[in-house]
């Protein structure tokens, strides 16, 4: 092909339709370009915002048990994590579910750190992640022994790092927490800023004892029925659980009297006045229990 033959053919094209044709398809794909470059950077600054700001998607199981100090009376507060870090995404693959996940999580607070889970989604969300510590630690090699789970999410305006903690607490210890006087007077802590996990475990405590009280006096009763055909409105979401941890951790350091005068007026403003709340009435197991509190199959 010589220049001759090359500019007979360029003049032989439809040039009125050929030049929009080829200006159009550039321009898309160059807008196409930009398009996907200005959303991949709006999902890696929305990540880089969600970091910063302490909110996260990771789901924790925590253990926490009380060390006796020798020579007072008081304890250390110890919590350890027990298995590998997880993500919502991981712990739950259906997306709706994910999105009550946080849904709930954005409605904790410090005075009601309890994910507040209801109905059958509710039960389902709360029942996967009990299903998965059980299964988790179902090797370990320490003696069984009942320990209470509960799914929480403490105050972003407090915590470093929001997500969801699901604790793992004995029964004899959590009852130990329900007396505000003695979890001021008596509980120390690793690290300062651990302040926070003493009132979250007494605000723990309160439901607990709630819903204990509940189910003596059978006001639980239908919630308690046929888990697998009723909508689980009412369900338990402080739960017993058999498992095997190392009861015998160690502090680190040593434990820290908490100045709580110094955080009155935190707590007031989270609305936690505890050292004006009363305290609830005693729970009594041996209480009547409503006879029709029993289950049906």
């Amino acid at each position: 092909m010589n220049w001759e033959t090359l500019w007979q053919w360029l003049q032989s094209l439809e040039w009125h339709r050929l030049v929009p044709e080829l200006i159009g398809k550039f321009t898309g794909v160059v807008l196409g370009l930009l398009g996907s470059w200005f959303l991949i950077f709006r999902k890696r600054l929305k990540a880089l915002e969600k970091l910063k700001a302490g909110d996260s998607d990771d789901v924790l199981f925590q253990m926490h048990t009380l060390q006796p100090l020798p020579g007072t009376s008081d304890v250390a507060l110890l919590f350890r994590n027990v298995s590998p870090r997880l993500t919502i995404h991981l712990l739950y693959d259906n997306a709706v579910v994910q999105e009550e996940v946080r849904r709930l999580a954005d409605h904790t607070s410090m005075k009601s750190p309890v994910l507040k889970t209801e109905g059958t989604l509710g039960f389902e969300i709360l029942n996967d992640a009990f299903g998965h510590i059980a299964g988790q630690l179902a090797g370990m090699p320490f003696p069984r022994a009942t320990w209470l789970f509960a799914m929480t999410c403490e105050d972003r305006a407090i915590v470093r790092k929001k997500c969801i903690r699901c604790f793992l607490v004995r029964p004899e210890d959590l009852e130990r927490f329900l007396d505000w006087a003695w979890c001021r007077d008596h509980v120390r802590v690793e690290k300062p800023w651990h302040w926070f996990r003493i009132v979250a475990l007494h605000q723990m405590a309160r439901d607990w004892h709630a819903q204990r009280s509940a189910a003596a006096t059978g006001e639980s009763a239908q919630a308690n029925r046929m888990p697998l055909v009723n909508d689980q409105e009412k369900h338990d979401r402080i739960r017993e659980m058999s498992v095997g941890l190392n009861p015998a951790e160690t502090a680190i350091g040593t434990p820290y009297q908490i100045p709580w005068n110094e955080h009155l007026a935190s707590m007031k403003e989270l609305g936690l006045p505890l050292e004006k709340q009363p305290p609830p009435p005693p729970f009594n197991p041996a209480a009547p229990r409503n006879p029709s509190a029993t289950f049906d199959f």
